[in-house]
């Protein structure tokens, strides 16, 4: 059976994110009857909320997979470079006529990233 992250996961989750795309906080907070944390995010204009669930880790063959497309090559970079810091795994392929760089990284916390650069 998965585990489930626990709060202290969910905050390191929303560092590294901030860390690798400037997320931004929207909320945090605990529903009525639990001490739960949910954190509320924005990555790039869309809202991701980071609340408990199961860690599946199993890669970028997971259901849970992020797309992030880059026009700026040290941004794609940065973000590439925070993501595999303790990361599962890692790659760069391309390059392809959708992204002149992918790189695909599962974070330490299981979660499937395809970041793409275009120049």
């Amino acid at each position: 059976m998965p585990n489930t992250t626990t709060n202290e996961e969910r905050m390191e989750m929303f560092e590294l994110y901030q860390k690798a795309f400037k997320a931004r906080k929207l909320s945090e907070g605990t529903p009525p009857n639990s001490d739960e944390i949910h954190i509320m995010m924005e990555i790039y204009g869309v809202g991701i909320l980071l609340g408990p669930g199961a860690a599946t880790g199993k890669g970028l063959e997971n259901a849970m997979v992020c797309e992030v497309r880059f026009d700026d090559k040290n941004e794609f970079r940065k973000a590439y470079d925070v993501l595999i810091q303790e990361g599962q795994n890692y790659s760069f392929e391309g390059p392809y006529p959708w992204a002149t760089i992918l790189g695909l990284v599962t974070d330490k916390f299981g979660v499937g990233w395809a970041l793409y650069y275009n120049e």
